[in-house]
């Protein structure tokens, strides 16, 4: 039997409102709406969820699916507690009602919530059973009412205090019972409530869908069903059904491409500018463009993302020096670095320090967008408990998976990520992170558990402490601050700069004495985002090129087929048309490339444009001009910098000289440009063995001092001067 407690559910304004039919026209709305916000901490305060599942048969129960019987059952109880029930008498009783009807309202917003909540552990539940659902059966109208004793009884309801009437009603009032309708189809999964087969005209949630969506995904058959005004990827994600949206469903970036099997909905303009007539008239559709107005059948074929992602692992087993030796035997640790785009993590033997085992993973909340500023627009229109849940989704199937090699028990896991990834993490509101003076909720070190994170999902995982990384600001997040301690920075005599290039550019400068930190907006270009032909660091993107002539010598990731352009092959084809003419120093392509485009790779029709220029040409000298001021704030010139560490995947394939040539570094520091892996990750793993980390880390993100850009008189020169590629 499941039993669940937890429940991050914000009671709906609106829809407590609605049910007491004051819409925002009605002249009681305000006075209604500051009785409720009175009402509301103590409402949470006497709401006590618990949600109760448990597997069963239906014996003496007649029901069918499809015209076959149905001999299973997951059965569902969810109740609020019998606080809010009396709560509401009471005030009936007082002659409140206004109140009374509010308490009422706010009690049945949240069992509906808490419903809507529940379908993901039902999938879940049955999906570990082997079980298809074949729908839910709705008392009275589909099923006697005496299945709720059924429900009652295999749920052993009455061990939470919750009893049954002989009229088969629960006490306290506010309890619901669900009956799920099981089969062996574990191609479709049918848990949500049937409005259209619902005799309650007069139900406030009543929503009739309009469309059912069938969806194929390589043998899996999924129906959903959906509202006419819901875009297919809005639909996607409710259902948490994985579809990347770059460019966060604005229609931009042309990767939410799926196939109308049947249905199909209008061609959109964006879907004509991705799609030829003929791919079109076959069905093909950018998801966050189309609206289905009526039932249909969506293809979406599963080519898993791989983006190239730095690990600290050279290869299994590899041993490393022992910090702490104070460790015992059969001890494990888990190092993890979130990323925007991935997820990279790693087991870790201790006391040693041999690296066991390595995971990587897309971040798939790439569904809501590709950066940071889409995250946060996300989270703010309501849909933070997507974020949080698909980031806890994708850290439990990596500590999943490494647990299975651990061969012992996990003892804690370090976390490094950016400020926003955090938020969206432990569930902060990123209001005030995307407007000025961008505040976050919290930048200090977090310590909490397996349990506290992961919620009811921690019931089948080793409980363990985790810590994540503090921050030092909201765009200089806890992965700059793991880089720096990686690199030793606090204990540095001579300066030594670190550059994590991606959207935002963040740098740092520093010794053991002094850290200045800055964040410049880079833009996508260096990830291959707002590229015409970009794509992320997967296999095939063009990596590297080399121009001789009219001959051209694309590189790819694992020599596979050119897909696209990534940000190394970006630095490359600027370098390579810069050496060739074909671009000036002011970043204009000659003809007739200024047109058409350069062809980087025939296959595929992988092109350069002029477009493309101006995108790297913003991005390079915004981190040349960061780097610059921050050299000035701090007082020293490239010459007195000792390292130059270019962190992540991109430092990793980037071909310093060609990055040296388009004016990204000045000509003086390439022989001390390095490229420093995955210095987030690695900030975690030696947190995880050095018994003294945790008063370094907090000692360097206190002594770092960021310096704003966007104030910048010298940035705003320096922005300016290096426009041109090559040197001033």
């Amino acid at each position: 039997m499941e039993k669940r407690t937890e429940f991050n559910i914000e009671i709906s304004k609106e829809s407590v409102c609605a049910f007491l039919d004051v819409g925002k026209d009605s002249p009681m709305y305000e006075e209604v709406l500051e009785e409720l916000e009175e009402m509301l901490p103590e409402a949470y305060e006497k709401i006590k969820p618990v949600a109760l599942l448990e597997f069963g048969d239906l014996e003496g129960y007649p029901v069918e699916a499809d015209g076959k019987p149905v001999r299973e059952a997951l059965y569902g109880v969810l109740s609020i507690g019998r606080e809010m029930g009396e709560w509401s008498a009471r005030l009936f009783a007082e002659g409140d009602y206004l109140k009374g009807m509010l308490a009422d309202a706010i009690a049945d917003d949240y069992l509906f919530q808490m419903d809507t909540q529940q379908t993901e552990n039902v999938v879940r539940l049955c999906r570990e059973q082997g079980k298809g659902i074949a729908g839910r059966a709705e008392a009275p109208q589909d099923i006697p009412m005496s299945i709720q004793k059924k429900a009652y009884d295999t749920t052993q309801a009455e061990k939470e205090g919750i009893g049954i009437r002989e009229s088969y009603m629960f006490d306290p009032v506010k309890t619901v019972c669900q009956v799920y309708l099981l089969d062996g189809n574990v191609k479709r999964y049918h848990p949500e409530h049937d409005c259209s087969r619902c005799d309650n005209l007069t139900c406030k949630h009543r929503n009739l869908p309009a469309v059912q969506v069938t969806l194929r995904t390589g043998e899996e058959e999924r129906s959903i069903r959906a509202r006419k005004s819901e875009s297919l990827l809005h639909i996607f994600q409710e259902h948490h059904i994985y579809l990347p949206a770059v460019c966060a469903g604005k229609g931009t970036c042309g990767k939410c491409k799926v196939r109308f099997l049947e249905g199909a909905a209008e061609p959109s303009r964006e879907d004509e500018k991705f799609f030829t007539g003929k791919e079109l008239a076959e069905g093909w559709r950018l998801a966050c463009k189309a609206y289905p107005q009526k039932d249909c059948i969506v293809l979406m074929e599963q080519k898993e993302e791989r983006f190239y992602v730095p690990t600290d692992m050279e290869e299994k087993g590899t041993d490393r020096k022992p910090i702490n030796e104070r460790e015992q035997e059969g001890l494990y640790g888990i190092a993890a670095d979130i990323g925007t785009t991935t997820i990279a993590m790693e087991l870790v033997e201790l006391p040693g320090g041999r690296a066991v085992d390595v995971y990587t993973a897309i971040n798939r909340q790439r569904a809501y967008g590709a950066d940071v500023i889409s995250r946060i627009e996300a989270s703010n229109s309501g849909r933070g408990e997507e974020l949080k849940r698909s980031i806890l989704s994708d850290l439990e199937n990596g500590i999943r998976a490494l647990a299975e090699n651990s061969q012992g028990k996990i003892s804690r896991m370090v976390i490094s990520a950016n400020t926003t990834m955090v938020h969206l993490l432990m569930g902060y509101s990123c209001e005030t992170l995307g407007v000025y003076p961008f505040v976050p909720v919290n930048l200090q070190t977090i310590h909490t558990t397996v349990r506290e994170l992961f919620g009811d999902a921690s019931r089948e995982m080793q409980e363990f402490e985790i810590m994540i990384y503090p921050g030092i600001s909201t765009y200089v997040g806890g992965d700059i601050t793991a880089g720096l301690f990686a690199l030793e920075f606090g204990s540095r005599e001579m300066p030594s700069l670190l550059i994590d290039l991606g959207t935002n550019g963040e740098m740092a400068v520093g010794n053991r004495e002094r850290i200045l930190t800055a964040s410049t907006a880079a833009g996508p270009a260096f990830e291959g985002g707002n590229i015409v032909c970009g794509t992320g660091s997967v296999p095939g993107a063009v990596c590297g090129l080399t121009i001789e002539g009219e001959d051209v010598y694309p590189e790819t990731i694992g020599s596979a087929r050119p897909s696209g352009i990534c940000g190394t092959g970006v630095v490359a084809a600027v370098y390579e048309l810069l050496k060739e003419e074909a671009v000036d120093e002011t970043g204009r392509m000659e003809d007739p490339w200024f047109e058409e485009g350069f062809l980087i790779a025939r296959e595929g029709n992988i092109r350069f444009y002029q477009k493309d220029v101006r995108e790297i040409q913003l991005a390079k000298s915004a981190v040349r001009a960061g780097m610059e001021t921050l050299l000035l704030k701090y007082g020293i010139t490239c010459d007195e910098v000792e390292h130059i560490y270019i962190a992540g995947g991109f430092g990793c394939q980037m071909d310093i000289h060609k990055a040296v040539g388009i004016g990204l570094f000045p000509p003086e520091c390439e022989g001390k440009i390095e490229a420093a892996g995955n210095t987030s990750l690695k900030g975690a793993v030696r947190y995880l063995l050095d018994p003294l980390a945790e008063g370094e880390i907090k000692r360097i993100a206190k002594t770092a001092e960021e310096v704003s850009l966007s104030d910048s008189k010298e940035f705003q020169e320096f922005y300016m001067e290096y426009l041109s590629f090559g040197e001033a």
